[in-house]
Formats: structure tokens, sequence, C-alpha cells
């Protein structure tokens, strides 16, 4: 017992030991044991099929991420889409307003100028109408100072001064 507890090797009887089972026992030794790997174990088996598991689980997720993607993407593509319509919506109602207020202040400036118009044009027939009047007066002032007849002279009144 050289101090292996049981057994009764040492170091280096252990690792005579694994030669002499690496050249006759396991793997692909020289011995009697020369599994090539035709033999197949059941945690290689679990294994693959644990591998295909992930595989699989892997590309399904994969898959998903994808379609998600795709959705994500799509929904950014409508939203600009639906910005783009609403910014042109937007564009075309504030230039129809813009036309709408031109239209109001050119509206507002014919008026406003049809006004000063009506207000010139019955200005200028109030002044026709004086001036006619003053003419027709003028008119039959001078008639009347031509036919009328010359008052009686009294001393009193100053005569030979005529009033006209």
């Amino acid at each position: 017992m050289n101090g292996t507890n049981g057994i009764g090797l040492d170091w280096s009887g252990l690792i005579g030991l694994l030669i002499i089972a690496g050249i006759f026992g396991y793997g692909n030794g020289f011995g009697f044991g020369n599994n090539t790997g035709t033999t197949l174990q059941l945690s290689d088996l679990q294994l693959g099929l644990y591998n295909q598991t992930t595989d699989s689980a892997i590309r399904g997720l994969s898959s998903q991420v994808a379609t998600v993607n795709d959705a994500v993407l799509m929904g950014k593509y409508d939203n600009a889409l639906l910005m783009k319509d609403a910014s042109q919506q937007l564009s075309n109602s504030i230039a129809s307003i813009g036309n709408l207020v031109v239209q109001e202040n050119q509206a507002t400036r014919n008026m406003i100028m049809q006004n000063k118009i009506d207000a010139l044009s019955d200005q200028i027939t109030i002044l026709r109408g004086e001036n006619s009047n003053l003419k027709q007066n003028e008119y039959l002032i001078s008639q009347l100072a031509v036919t009328a007849p010359k008052p009686p002279c009294y001393y009193s009144c100053g005569c030979g001064t005529s009033l006209y």
C-alpha cells in the first residue's frame, strides 16, 4: 500500500495501467479493441438528437425573428407612407388655405375699391347738381338784372346809384 488507499498502485503504476489500456483496450489502439467508430454509444445518440433539436429550435427562432423583422420593417414602411400622405395632405391644405386667403384679400380690396368708387361717384353727382344749380341761379340773376325796372328815384335813397 503505497499511499493509494486500497488499490496498491502509486502514480507510476497508474500511468502504466493507462498506457496498457490505451494499447490493448479502448479506443483506436493497436490491441484487441480496435473501435473505428462503428458502434454508436447512447451518449453520442443523445448528443446528436440534442444538437438536432437545438438546431431546429434555433432555425425556428431565426425564422420567427426574421418574420418579426419583416413585420417591423413593413410597419416602418407603412408608417413612412402614412406620414408622407399626411404631409402631402397637410401641404395641400395649407396651400388651399393660402389660396383662400389671397382670394378673400382680393375680394376685400375689390369691395373697398368699389365702395370708394361709389362714394366718389355719388360726390361727383352731388357736385354736378350743385354746379348746375349755381349756373341756373347765375343765369336767372343775369336775366333779372336786365329786365328788372329801376325803382323810382327818391332823394332820400340816393338817386343815381344802382342797387344792382
